[in-house]
């Protein structure tokens, strides 16, 4: 239609051109006005963009204004599917067994001390596992002139799902699912930003962490000890504010950390997150959650054995560019679960490092090693890896890892039968 109209325009201004020169009498002008050919409504269009040799301008999309335009093409449609390998070189495969899970439903549950361990995020051995195959819809409000809104709305299938499930109060995607593969709704939110603050509703990622659950925005396959300790997403309200580009602060009242707005155990707590580019190459963080938590288990559709604890968890995570393809930074945890009823703690402490190096614009080199305390016992890993992306749309990482337990008496690798354990594996994303 467009088309057509402008030929119509193209041939107008020719059959004018011809005319004038037949009859030596002086082109017409086109000047703008404020008048369309196709008329406008006041109250549904502005007359600002219409234009009297383009009347489509006032239509698009069907009937819809500039305006309305702007908000479909702000919303952004995103996604990836990453799928990998990683075995040990124990040969140890996965097993499972039937549990009885929180919301007392009978499940296939991965044995702790098979395939590459409960500590790895990617427990599967000796078969290809889809991690992830996450598809989000959003759209991400600006408040730097005006009041506007946004929304983000995900959905998650993957061996990882089972992180972004509402564990807490075993509610709302809990169920889905069990065994090998989960779905979860990784977040869902509604947005109100004016200036620089921003105000998010629902179910959102946390600030807790060093390491992305998302994938593209990873260094490794694997993750680190300390990551299977953090929460992933909370339910409440965050309020987020930027004042400068090198200053950012984030509140939130949440309903426990991984639980949903049903809230079954009457959980509750906030998180504070703050960071600050102190100069071009040095930036800080620090990140906090406290939470008070029932944890327990529903028989027969009524919630028994409530866990009544408190959790407090901090991460501090310092990076720093030495060169302009070199960095290096520095996690600092802290977690500790008290028990209101007896008043004892359990408390963890993890060091994480992490040396990257940007060999070119396709390949990069990253190495980790961590140290950290749970229950008394020191674990380790030391990991190497390789990321290729020779696509903005792909990404693939080789990998190889070794841990360690300094407890002789503790061997969570083999079957129960060692304290040490090499595994690999590879993994590829493609983002769409």
């Amino acid at each position: 239609m467009k088309k057509i109209f402008v030929l119509s325009c193209v041939f107008s201004v020719f059959a004018t051109t011809v005319l004038a020169d037949q009859t030596d009498q002086p082109l017409p002008t086109i000047q703008k006005s404020n008048t369309c050919i196709i008329p406008c409504d006041p109250a549904i269009f502005e007359l600002s963009d219409c234009s009297p040799c383009e009347p489509i301008g006032c239509v698009g999309y069907g009937g819809l204004s500039k305006k309305h335009k702007q908000l479909f093409e702000n919303i952004e449609v995103d996604g990836w599917l990453q799928a990998g390998f990683f075995t040990n070189s124990h040969g140890t495969t996965t097993r499972r067994s039937q549990v009885h899970n929180s919301d007392n439903r009978l499940v296939n549950a991965i044995d702790a001390d098979s395939g590459n361990s409960y500590f790895f995020g990617n427990v599967h051995s000796t078969d290809i596992q889809v991690n992830q195959i996450w598809l989000e819809l959003k759209k991400e409000a600006d408040g730097k002139h005006r009041l506007d809104w946004g929304f983000a709305s995900g959905i998650f299938f993957g061996t990882d799902a089972s992180f972004t499930q509402s564990y807490s109060d075993a509610k709302f995607d809990y169920g889905w699912q069990n065994g090998d593969y989960y779905t979860s709704i990784p977040l869902s939110y509604f947005q109100l930003a004016y200036g620089d603050v921003s105000v998010k509703v629902g179910k959102f990622e946390t600030y807790i962490g060093y390491e992305a659950l998302r994938a593209p925005n990873t260094i490794f396959y694997s993750h680190p000890y300390s990551f299977m300790i953090e929460p992933t997403t909370h339910s409440g309200i965050l309020a987020e504010y930027n004042p400068s580009d090198k200053l950012q602060i984030a509140l939130a009242y949440t309903l426990g950390s991984g639980g949903s707005f049903e809230n079954a155990f009457d959980d509750n707590g906030f998180l504070g997150y703050f960071s600050y580019q102190l100069t071009k190459k040095f930036k800080l963080s620090y990140a906090a959650t406290f939470q008070r938590y029932g944890g327990g288990v529903y028989k027969n559709g009524v919630v028994r054995d409530y866990a009544n604890k408190n959790q407090f968890t901090h991460t501090f995570v310092a990076s720093y560019d030495i060169t302009d393809k070199l960095n290096y930074t520095l996690e600092l945890e802290f977690d500790d679960v008290e028990d209101r009823l007896t008043s004892s703690h359990e408390r963890i402490d993890a060091i994480v490092n992490y040396l990257t190096y940007k060999l070119n614009k396709f390949w990069s080199v990253g190495f980790r090693v961590e140290w950290i305390t749970m229950g008394g016992v020191d674990y380790s890993d030391y990991t190497l890896g390789l990321t290729w992306q020779p696509d903005k749309k792909i990404i693939i990482r080789p990998e190889i890892r070794f841990d360690h337990v300094s407890d002789k008496n503790n061997r969570p690798f083999n079957y129960g039968n060692d304290r040490e354990q090499f595994s690999g594996g590879i993994t590829g994303i493609y983002m769409f």
